[in-house]
């Protein structure tokens, strides 16, 4: 599996000068923040069979807009900070989705079966365990491998209709088996996958798994939404 081999790779911020009025490449975007960061190879080769990608304005848009997400190119690394959600209500940056997050969630994607969603949708990302998860020494800490694993199983109930209803439910319950301990730096493939359905209950799967071999196995669950 792919680890972060540079300080860079981890995630960390580095803050960019305010782009100027004349500039014509800043757009309604007042002050701007660089997140510099690689990710593997496998995450350009793999999304194209992921399904649609998500995107909400509430997760930091700090997604590089091409799919060569394994280039290093810096310019792809701007972005807006957390204006939309505290203009709209929300107290911080999301714990699973923002560029400082101990553990981030990116290039989220969703394949239905059909077009009324249901048992078989399955949603597929990628999980960064960035050094401020670690506990153990070079090891993250196991509630990061836990709130990954509640973040992808709320997500994946979302969109058990078809389409993805933001904050339509609520995670009741999450039964995590930590099967390996993660590197810190790790870039790990996360899924999440329809498995039942009765009224509002939705039954999700989940897994941490390497990013090109899925035999390798760091983290299970089985949750409940409702």
């Amino acid at each position: 599996c792919h680890r972060a081999q540079r300080e860079d790779s981890s995630g960390d911020i580095l803050e960019s000068p305010s782009p100027s009025p004349d500039d014509s490449s800043s757009g309604p975007i007042a002050g701007r923040t660089l997140q510099k960061r690689t990710l593997p190879p496998w995450v350009a080769d793999e999304i194209k069979d992921w399904g649609e990608r998500l995107s909400l304005p509430e997760w930091d848009t700090d997604e590089k807009i091409s799919l060569e997400e394994h280039d290093d190119g810096d310019d792809d690394f701007w972005y807006d900070s957390d204006n939309y959600r505290q203009n709209n209500g929300w107290k911080g940056s999301d714990l699973c989705h923002s560029a400082s997050s101990p553990v981030r969630i990116s290039h989220y994607a969703i394949k239905y079966i059909d077009s009324n969603g249901g048992v078989g949708t399955k949603l597929t990302g990628v999980a960064h365990f960035t050094p401020r998860a670690e506990s153990h020494l070079g090891y993250c800490h196991g509630g990061s491998m836990t709130a990954a694993m509640d973040d992808v199983i709320g997500w994946t109930s979302f969109c058990v209709s078809g389409q993805c209803l933001p904050w339509s439910g609520f995670t009741a319950q999450v039964n995590v088996s930590l099967r390996r301990p993660i590197p810190v730096g790790s870039y790990l493939k996360i899924v999440g996958e329809i498995s039942k359905t009765e009224g509002r209950k939705v039954w999700i799967t989940s897994r941490l798994v390497c990013g090109n071999d899925d035999n390798l196995v760091y983290c299970t669950a089985e949750g409940l939404a409702i």
